[in-house]
């Protein structure tokens, strides 16, 4: 199956709106001719709504020059009479005004633009929120707009591109996956680098799928320390801030939200057809590769028939097909001057190109808020949710990569065949984990979140706030494997529980006075985690229908486990906000947190950070030019980890047997020594930024500079294996991550015609460095960390091309032929043993090399936006450059280029085809350092989403008894420009191959109504 490019589709819809909007850019709206004799007036009717099509009542609409004018009524409609060549001014505030030229028509639909600079953004900064223009620390944000011109299973995703110092990368292409979030960098070595989610207020580290991205309203990225230490050690890898949707003042709104999609897979794996994979067998073995006469010693007598028949099997095209993806939303918010809801029910529905692979979602979400009194108000926001996601082996796609095209997978009476080539015994047919009762793996979660909250107004500055958030999570998962393979049917279950809650009284006091603007927090924080674990597994269960779910009939129980985790977090924390004659500005934070999986002596930690900014722009040198928003801040802040599971410290017992006289006995002896002085890591990090905006804050953005330092790294030290132990674990080595941001915004065009083009740009570096481990300078290469390197990184020999012909004594010299893999002499050692990285004219381990890292130069994403009339356009393109990755495609090892599996048609070396690339096949052996032909630059640049919509008129939809009405076509990985080709090269482990499914270009229809 070749790669699916939408070329067609897409450069219609890009080149078409762009040459009508190129037209629209250069025309003059003033230049209308006007008649030589007086028009009589006429009347003009239409509407006004703000961008979610809602009606704008009382808005101002007048003939410029004149005092003639009208507002419009509760429906947001209006009547006034006009003169042809009269320009209609249109205002309301809190919207940016437009002007109309009046042509020959009489109906106007006018959409408002909220008038709100990004710098007076209201933005979540942790217990509480801030003007944009005030924020001293480093954030990033994105509005639910942003998030739903990307439709994805969940918002990771749909911010991929968007956040300047957040690296998204998506896992592997199947349902459900996991999807990699690092901000700044990897600070820890053994820790977790994940982030900390902080939804409506309540924190949680538990899988982000089980959250609609469609309730969500914003997203905060708190990135430096001066910003997350009001977390403490729970934002030790940055914050991610949710508020999800509110209830408005106002008439009930009903909202349908949904799409459609066809998913196909990203890849141009060209498998060799049957004659190809013939004489790349005959080669391997030494035959000329058109010298069918010695086919009988290695292929089948089937194979040789079906390959003289020209009857060939694309194994691929059979395991793999179309996917599709659906989401569902209804909604309804509205509220009083007393009360406010929002309440939404969600399906989500994502099948796999591989056949039985797929997630679905469906989730309910309450937000509930009532002013009970003039001083207290409560309020509930919740979301229960019900997933299940289905996986298949690797086995159907990976075998699917390597079986013999010159069989089928049935008999010639269409049965199906468990082992379709005669000569293989060990490798099954790439289908039979499809067949019914074969194979499953099937996970099923239950979660509900929730913060119930009460907040009470002692008087106009002081309040006090009390959260209480449960998160509930229930999973189960279940495999089972049937009996096709000729091995004994099996099965397993997993069951998981989780409850955490966490409970918080926020006293809050704000404060104005002259020049002076003060903002007090303070904060008490207890937060609790009881995890339980169970399973069992068996063997030969009789009946192949129970699936797993039977397995007490099992001939043999094969493994019974159980486990607990408990921890607790006791956290208090003040935060001073301070902002002198609106242009100096300071915050001081400090926490105390206290955990429960640290020794005794070493469970409390403090954390300070201090940031201040400095508003130039609010001095006189400054006002009335171009530049009309500067501000200069810094900040230093430092947070922690306590990165090991609950009880690490105490030590630990596992089951041992010995002999009891003639008879086994079973005891239990130490496998983990305590550690009663494991400390904190902890991360200080130091950031500049410059905030800046440009003619009015049209062009606006901000640019940093940080530098993060992780010290007392939670390692685990190897140990001699004389002392009974493998290692034990202590506060070891430090880290170090430095980089620079830049964001932009800038609102290019803006015609009076409403025609608008907004672009919105990141590009952001992070140089991630392992400054010691456990000998001081000393690298530890069976890790594989080095000093002066990124923590996860590729190590080996480096590929200098394919020995050829007339070199073949100098082959020799190296015990190598032509065809064989020429590998670069990079080091040596003097006399003292010293490794001198000089080449030495031997290759043996020296010359392995840190050939590249997962961790790329920069990333970046650029958006634009176009508007006009009804229609609207946005393309998302997001780059990654400068990573490595490694191709299991490529992997020569084993038995996979010795002529007896199928492979990709690689560019391989024969004395006809001297190539570089890829060694000679050899049917007597693997290729001698085979592993270094996998590494390939895995740059990319993705255009990541192009969609596109249109409003229709809402005098058309209101018969309907709609309020508005938008249908909308998308395409999610349209288009990828990168030096690896194979494959989409989008990882998060670096690492792509038949072990991790195909990423897919997604194609949507969708439909968004408001009633």
């Amino acid at each position: 199956m070749k790669k699916i490019t939408p070329f067609n589709y897409v450069m219609v819809v890009i080149l078409g709106f762009f040459m009508f909007t190129t037209l629209l850019t250069h025309a003059n709206p003033e230049r209308a001719v006007q008649p030589e004799e007086s028009q009589l007036f006429i009347t003009i009717t239409g509407t006004v709504v703000d961008t979610d099509g809602l009606p704008v009542p009382g808005a101002t609409v007048v003939i410029e020059g004149s005092t003639t004018g009208t507002v419009t009524d509760i429906e947001g409609r209006f009547s006034i009479e006009a003169d042809e060549g009269d320009v209609l001014q249109i205002s309301f505030i809190g919207y940016q005004s437009q002007r109309i030229t009046i042509a020959n028509q009489s109906n106007l639909d006018i959409v408002l633009q909220e008038d709100q600079s990004d710098l007076e953004e209201v933005v979540v900064v942790g217990y509480g929120t801030q003007r944009k223009s005030d924020l001293t620390g480093a954030i990033s944000s994105v509005t639910s707009k942003d998030l739903q011109e990307t439709p994805a299973g969940n918002f990771l995703e749909q911010s991929q591109g968007r956040l300047a110092g957040v690296d998204i990368v998506r896992a592997n292409g199947s349902p459900g996956a996991p999807v990699q979030i690092r901000i700044r960098g990897n600070r820890s070595i053994n820790a977790s680098n994940d982030p900390l989610y902080v939804i409506d207020g309540i924190p949680t580290s538990a899988n982000i799928s089980d959250f609609n991205p469609n309730d969500i309203e914003s997203m905060e990225v708190l990135k430096d320390a001066s910003a997350v230490a009001i977390y403490g050690s729970r934002g030790a890898n940055g914050v991610v801030l949710i508020t999800t949707k509110r209830g408005k003042t106002g008439k009930a709104v009903i909202s349908y939200d949904g799409y459609y999609g066809v998913k196909q897979p990203i890849q141009d794996l060209n498998l060799m057809d049957g004659r190809e994979f013939a004489a790349y067998s005959r080669i391997a073995r030494g035959y000329d590769g058109d010298d069918s006469s010695f086919d009988s010693n290695f292929l089948a007598p089937l194979e040789i028939e079906n390959l003289q028949a020209g009857r060939f099997t694309n194994w691929l095209d059979l395991a793999i097909q179309s996917g599709s993806q659906q989401d569902h939303q209804v909604s309804v918010s509205g509220g009083t001057d007393k009360i406010n809801y929002y309440v939404s029910g969600s399906f989500f529905n994502e099948d796999g190109y591989i056949p039985g692979t797929n997630f679905e979602r469906t989730a309910v979400r309450v937000n509930l808020e009532s002013q009970l009194t003039d001083k207290l108000r409560l309020g509930l926001s919740g979301t229960v949710s019900i997933s299940e996601r289905n996986q298949m082996s690797n086995a159907p796609y990976n075998n699917s990569l390597g079986y013999s095209p010159l069989v089928g997978p049935t008999d010639e009476e269409g049965n199906f065949l468990a082992f379709p080539n005669p000569r293989e015994g060990l490798l099954a047919n790439p289908l039979l984990n499809y067949q019914p009762y074969q194979y499953v793996d099937e996970t099923r979660r239950h979660r509900i979140f929730a913060n119930i909250f009460a907040e009470y107004q002692f008087n106009d500055h002081l309040k006090l706030r009390v959260n209480y958030g449960p998160d509930f999570n229930l999973a189960r998962r279940g495999r089972y494997t049937g009996l096709l393979e000729g091995n004994i049917n099996q099965g397993s279950v997993e069951n998981a529980m989780d409850f955490a809650y966490t409970q918080e009284n926020i006293l809050s006091y704000d404060r104005t006075f002259g020049k002076h603007a003060l903002n007090l927090v303070g904060l008490f924080s207890i937060q609790a985690s009881r995890f339980e674990e169970s399973s069992l597994s068996g063997q030969d269960i009789p009946i192949e229908k129970s699936l797993f779910y039977d397995l007490g009939s099992s001939s043999t129980i094969t493994g019974i486990g159980s486990s607990l985790g408990d921890w607790g977090l006791m956290s208090y924390m003040g935060r001073a906000n301070y902002r002198f004659d609106d242009k100096f500005l300071f915050t001081l934070t400090g926490r105390a947190d206290g955990s429960s999986r640290l020794a005794e002596g070493n469970k409390w930690a403090f954390f300070p950070a201090f940031s201040a900014g400095y508003i130039l722009t609010e001095e006189e040198f400054l006002r009335g030019g171009s530049v009309s928003f500067l501000k200069l801040r810094a900040g230093y802040g430092e947070v922690g980890n306590t990165a090991i599971d609950p009880f690490q410290t105490l030590g630990g017992l596992e089951r041992t047997t010995y002999i009891f006289g003639s008879n086994s006995g079973f005891g239990y002896g130490n496998n983990l020594i305590p550690n009663p002085d494991l400390r904190w890591e902890i991360s200080k990090t130091v950031n500049v930024g410059l905030d800046y905006g440009f003619l009015d804050d049209r062009i606006n953005g901000s640019l940093e500079y940080y530098v993060t330092n992780t010290s007392d790294l939670l390692l685990n030290r190897l140990l001699p294996i004389t002392s009974g132990y493998n290692s034990v674990l202590q506060n070891i080595g430090s880290t170090r991550n430095s980089g620079w941001e830049l964001s932009t915004n800038a609102n290019v065009l803006n015609r009076p015609s409403g025609f608008r083009w907004d672009i919105n740009m990141n590009v952001f570096s992070n140089r991630e460095q392992i400054i010691e481990l456990f000998d001081g300078q000393s690298d530890d290469v069976g890790n594989q960390w080095f000093i002066g390197e990124p923590v996860n990184v590729f190590y080996s020999f480096e590929q200098g091309g394919i020995w050829q012909s007339d070199e073949a004594d100098l082959a020799a010299d190296f015990g190598q032929e032509p065809g064989d893999i020429r590998i670069n002499d990079v080091n040596g050692r003097d006399a003292d043993g010293e490794l001198t990285k000089e080449p030495d004219g031997n290759i043996n381990a020296d010359d392995r090399k840190v050939l590249g890292s997962t961790v790329p130069s920069w990333s970046g994403g650029l958006t634009n936006r176009i508007s006009f009339k009804g229609f609207d356009l946005s393309i998302l393109v997001h780059a990654r450059m400068g990573q490595m990755l490694r191709s299991d495609y490529h992997n020569l090892g084993g038995n996979n280029w010795q002529g007896r599996y199928n492979s990709i048609n690689l560019d391989y070396w024969t004395p006809n085809n001297p190539t570089n690339a890829i060694p000679l096949p050899n049917a007597g052996d693997a290729p001698l350092y085979s592993d270094a032909v996998r590494y390939f630059d895995g740059s990319y640049i993705k255009i990541r989403n192009i969609a596109l919509g249109y409003n229709f008129n809402p005098d058309w939809i209101s018969k309907l008894g709609l309020s508005s009405a938008r249908i909308y076509s998308t395409v999610n990985n349209a288009f990828i420009f990168s030096p690896y080709s194979t494959v989409d090269p989008e990882t998060s482990n670096g690492i792509v191959g038949g072990g991790s499914p195909l990423t897919t270009a997604t194609y949507i229809f969708g439909l968004n109504l408001k009633f």
